[in-house]
């Protein structure tokens, strides 16, 4: 299956992956966190310059940032209404333990992933590192509540720890075990999605996953005082 993947939950990310040979046939990735509308776009229209049609569209679905999931995931369902192709969603951390499985040999045992979620807080899930299935997540926490939410649903150890949450507080949270690893990249995403597919699982709706509200608030409406 040919899968165009996209990713806005930290940098962003775009990838055509055909997910049978395991090739990636195009990939961009963002160094900024922020600069996701100026990315995406041009990085789209590149991919999308192959010669290969894609299947289906992946879109991450977060948890992240507000603005920045609503950017890829509008991309993603402009690209399948305008080619005729279905559009899915995937928890974006998934593409972080997909990568950790494919990079890493003899990988076993949970790892903790945590992203940016701003107001210095973190995004974090425990993956199965051997298949990078979702054990538990995703949670939103201030760094230092992390280990307690882990154990009330029971997960007390980790084998490895990966992502942006590691990179930006190592003092509470620890090192990261991979700290190549960082953000969600779109080839990942595809494969890990790839994955659901084979073992008969259905892909989710590209809906936005938040976790909190927004930072923006609506205006409140003001009541008339003309009678």
């Amino acid at each position: 299956m040919i899968i165009l993947s996209i990713d806005t939950s930290q940098a962003a990310s775009v990838a055509l992956v055909d997910t049978e040979s395991g090739t990636v046939l195009a990939a961009e990735q963002a160094d900024d966190q922020r600069r996701h509308v100026e990315f995406i776009g041009p990085a789209l229209a590149r991919v999308l310059a192959n010669s290969v049609w894609p299947d289906l569209v992946v879109t991450g679905i977060g948890p992240g940032p507000f603005t920045g999931l609503r950017v890829g995931i509008a991309a993603g369902i402009a690209v399948g209404q305008a080619r005729g192709i279905p559009v899915k969603g995937l928890l974006s951390q998934a593409a972080l333990a997909e990568e950790l499985r494919c990079t890493t040999t003899e990988t076993a045992g949970p790892v903790l992933i945590a992203a940016d979620a701003r107001r210095k807080e973190v995004y974090f899930s425990v993956y199965e590192s051997s298949d990078a299935s979702l054990q538990a997540g995703p949670f939103v926490a201030k760094p230092a509540e992390v280990a307690d939410v882990l154990a009330a649903h029971g997960h007390t150890a980790v084998t490895a720890r990966l992502g942006r949450g590691f990179v930006l507080y190592p003092d509470v949270l620890g090192e990261s075990s991979v700290p190549t690893i960082t953000d969600p990249r779109a080839e990942y995403l595809a494969f890990a999605a790839a994955r659901q597919l084979v073992h008969g699982h259905a892909l989710a709706d590209p809906v936005p996953e938040y976790l909190r509200e927004p930072d923006a608030k609506a205006t409140p409406a003001r009541e008339s005082t003309l009678k």
